[in-house]
């Protein structure tokens, strides 16, 4: 140990005051660097940062510039709409994070001046000793100087599901972190025995400020939605300003009035632009995070909602996701008439205690005892009732431990450790009723046999017994070494087992289309046995990859990949992500951090993940179940089926008001639909039925189908082609209308306008109806199953005759009294279009 103090520059009295101050001016405060938190101004911005918002800020700009106040100020309340909604669902989101962090500081016990004090551990100088006992959390990174049955938990950084033993032997300086047993490092925890330990790194310079270090260079890619809607923007932008160009120029060719060229130009922008499609798709996505909620999924953002649906692979880990992250009893294998003797030691020789019905301490020592208290309730309790005299306590070296109980007719000693030790100690073994002497051959049979089941992913275990007298009882007592000449019982294996739910989950999303790839920091074995157990490996895969062989070419080759590195699950993400796959990646330690910001989606674990893990992660986990991840994917699926469905249903009738404009306006050179009577319609239209096909159920085999390719922009071809159909239809029956009206009923231009409104108006909103699956039933289907359908059209409906009738609104929408012949007219090129857009869907399936 004095090679330990003299490369620190310390003793086993610890630092003194002088160099403490000295060392804390040179390496600072025992602190991470702390992610800023996400401001109020931050979430403000982040709602109005979206293409749409900028098309309707410009529709808004014109509206002001050329004096149509009534119009600015109508988009003005769609974008703080908008703007509210979402921000308040993000904040929401927010508050419920930060609930889930701890505030109390951590303090831990130094060795200072040779004295033992407890200060803050952010005090913590390399060089410090401290002193560390099972249950405390490690506050820096530090070599061992002395150990106690020393096992640590340190599943948050490496992801190994076991506590691992540490011993104080010097190790070669290239080992990897998760088989450094010298070693303690910040942010993991004890689980049994106690230890002594020098402090090498503190802050930013130890195992997890490298991690973070990394987790703040991690670069976020763009999420889906935006992209596309995006692309979708830039388009629009397009089709309005050659449309207005267009018409201008040919307008004052003709010699027509600067004033209506002009009026027109800004009704199509309205035309143009989906007005309520940033609140629809805010609140379609803000319903998505509710649903989630009470399905034990807490969202951070609503883009994530939609990204999602989009998922098209998850990179999982194994412990506590795929596992039950607890261990059991798996396979016994005795020798004969031994089984009595196998349950009084895994009764007896633990340390294990009991709490709230179940046993806290090492998992193994809670297995032995949970299949104790099944086996015989009355036979265990009187078995933890009886006097231990003596302990031999688990040591790392010797890697066995060993108790001594007084029973009613003898002292009854135990033991239980690592199958080749268990074998040193044992001269004997039972063959029935027959003590007989072990051999080579014997031995041999039992090595295999451990590596047989090692093999398997177990974990496996050795045990021994020896009788002696009730005379041997004061010198039992005092005796340091009694675990010789034991009789060997046999071995048992141990496993983290699969969660009951987890294999319908990971059919369901096989059906989906959605690979899913194990990447823990287990051992191989362990890891692949598992995968194989849930039926986890694709095709023509057949092994594990161990972090050490991790190459960017043999990436693809399995779907299990073990003992990996935080940088290596950044390769592992990145990779997958320049092959075109949206990656979830699910991670609870600090080692997750920096994958889980670089992933599309970031799932954290709520009940065992980290602070860092949750703090980068897009979502995360309150049960941290993986069928949660399935229902959330399914959630984002129907999210996105609904925001194409409702961005359909807006862009077919925008479509068709700009074809009415363009038809009437360069042919009559009447202006058929006045700037704020298509803004009242389509704040109407855009945002309530819209919005209720926004909140639908979804496809009852939404998650039997593929998911789309990321690249595949929100609408294809197809459905370009689609909404061009429907428009074109409306806008036929409702162009045939005012031109009927005025050539064929000889009504005034004012009157054919607000034909033309109420065809359009009543018609683009049974055009709901239209937005069926092909395959469905004309009368029964999604959209009249869904009761907010209907209380939409009823609402916007009333709301259409209220602006007809009260005084106050018809006269700011220029709406005059109508004759009987005209509300005919109306009623035919509302139903028309209907019932063609139906028929044509109905023959070709569109």
């Amino acid at each position: 140990m004095d090679e330990i103090y003299e490369s620190m520059e310390t003793s086993d009295e610890g630092l003194g005051s002088e160099e403490i101050k000295r060392r804390r001016k040179e390496y600072g405060i025992n602190r991470l660097k702390k992610e800023g938190k996400k401001s109020l101004f931050s979430i403000f911005i982040s709602q109005v940062n979206n293409p749409v918002i900028f098309l309707l800020l410009a529709a808004m700009t014109v509206s002001f510039i050329f004096g149509d106040i009534p119009e600015a100020i109508a988009i003005i309340i769609v974008i703080i709409l908008n703007t509210v909604i979402g921000f308040w669902m993000e904040y929401r989101a927010q508050a419920s994070l930060d609930a889930l962090k701890k505030m109390d500081p951590l303090t831990t016990r130094v060795i200072r001046n040779g004295k033992e004090e407890e200060i803050n551990a952010e005090e913590l100088v390399p060089g410090d000793l401290i002193h560390l006992e099972a249950g405390d959390l490690v506050p820096a990174d530090a070599r061992i100087v002395s150990a106690t049955e020393l096992s640590v938990d340190e599943s948050p950084l490496t992801g190994e599901s076991l506590p691992v033993s540490k011993q104080t032997d010097p190790i070669d300086e290239s080992t990897q972190v998760a088989d450094r047993s010298t070693m303690l490092f910040k942010g993991t925890a004890l689980s049994t025995g106690k230890t002594r330990a020098v402090v090498t790194a503190t802050g930013m310079e130890t195992e997890i400020g490298n991690i973070s270090r990394m987790v703040g260079e991690a670069g976020e890619d763009d999420i889906p939605l935006n992209r596309k809607l995006g692309k979708l923007s830039r388009r629009l932008i397009w089709i309005i300003g050659g449309l207005a160009v267009a018409f201008f120029t040919f307008g004052w060719i003709a010699g027509k009035e600067v004033y209506l060229l002009l009026q027109t130009a800004i009704a199509w922008t309205v035309a143009a632009i989906p007005e309520g499609l940033p609140i629809v798709a805010t609140i379609s996505l803000a319903r998505g995070m509710l649903r989630l909620a009470e399905k034990n999924v807490l969202v951070r953002n609503l883009s994530s909602v939609e990204t999602l649906g989009e998922t098209t692979m998850i990179l999982t880990d194994k412990t506590g996701t795929i596992t039950k992250n607890e261990l059991v009893l798996k396979e016994l294998d005795l020798n004969s008439k031994a089984c009595s003797h196998f349950y009084r030691i895994a009764v007896l020789c633990n340390d294990a205690g009991e709490e709230n019905w179940g046993f806290q301490g090492d998992p193994l020592d809670a297995a032995l005892l949970t299949y104790g208290r099944e086996q015989d309730k009355k036979r265990f309790g009187d078995l933890r009732d009886l006097e231990r005299i003596n302990e031999d306590p688990f040591d790392s070296g010797s890697m066995m431990m060993g108790t001594i109980h007084v029973m009613e007719e003898s002292c009854y000693i135990s033991a239980k450790g690592a199958t080749n030790a268990m074998l040193d100690i044992c001269t004997h073994y039972f063959d029935g009723d027959t003590k007989k002497k072990m051999d080579d051959d014997f031995r041999e049979k039992w090595i295999r046999r451990d590596r047989e089941l090692s093999s398997r992913g177990l974990k496996v275990i050795g045990f021994a017994f020896r009788e002696e007298s009730l005379e041997a009882r004061e010198e039992l007592k005092k005796k340091e070494s009694f675990l010789e000449e034991m009789v060997f019982v046999g071995i048992a294996g141990f496993i983290d087992p699969v969660r009951e739910d987890i294999a319908d989950a990971l059919e369901l999303c096989h059906h989906a289309g959605i690979k899913i790839v194990m990447v823990t920091g287990d051992h191989p074995e362990t890891a692949l046995n598992i995968a194989r157990e849930v039926n986890l490996m694709g095709d023509g895969q057949t092994g594990v990859i161990h972090g050490k062989d991790l190459k960017e070419e043999n990436i693809s080759e399995t779907g299990v990949f073990a003992r990996v590195d935080p940088s290596q699950k950044l390769d592992i993400v990145g990779h997958f992500q320049k092959q075109g796959e949206i990656v979830g990646m699910t991670g609870d330690g600090v080692n997750d951090a920096p994958a889980l910001k670089k992933a599309d989606i970031g799932i954290a674990m709520g009940q065992r993940g980290t602070q860092v893990a949750r703090d980068v992660s897009d979502m995360i986990l309150k049960d941290d179940a993986f069928p949660s991840i399935v229902k959330a994917v399914e959630q984002g699926r129907i999210i996105l089926e609904n925001i194409k469905k409702f961005i359909m249903y807006q862009l077919s009738y925008h479509f068709a008001e700009i074809v009415i404009i363009a038809g009437i306006s360069f042919t009559m050179f009447h202006l058929p639909l006045l700037p704020l009577q298509l803004l009242f319609l389509n704040l109407l239209s855009d945002v309530f039925p819209a919005l209720a096909l926004g909140v639908g159920k979804g496809s009852h085999n939404i998650m039997e189908k593929s998911p789309k390719d990321p690249e595949e922009p929100i609408l294809t071809r197809h459905n370009w082609v689609v909404m061009g159909t429907y428009g074109m239809v409306i806008s036929v029956f409702v162009i045939g209308a005012y031109v009927f009206a005025y050539h064929g009923l000889g009504l005034k231009p004012e009157a054919c306008n607000n034909i033309a409104f109420f065809s359009l108006a009543f018609g683009q909103l049974l055009h709901v109806l239209d937005m069926r699956e092909a395959d469905e039933h004309i009368l029964i289907n999604q959209v009249t199953r869904n009761k907010y359908i209907w209380i939409a059209l009823g609402f916007c409906i009333t709301a259409l005759l209220a602006g007809y009738f009260v005084p106050l609104f018809s006269n700011a929408l220029s709406f005059i009294d109508l004759p009987g012949s005209a509300w005919g007219l109306i009623m035919a090129a509302t139903l028309l279009p209907l019932l063609t857009n139906q028929t044509i869907k109905q023959i070709w399936k569109i």
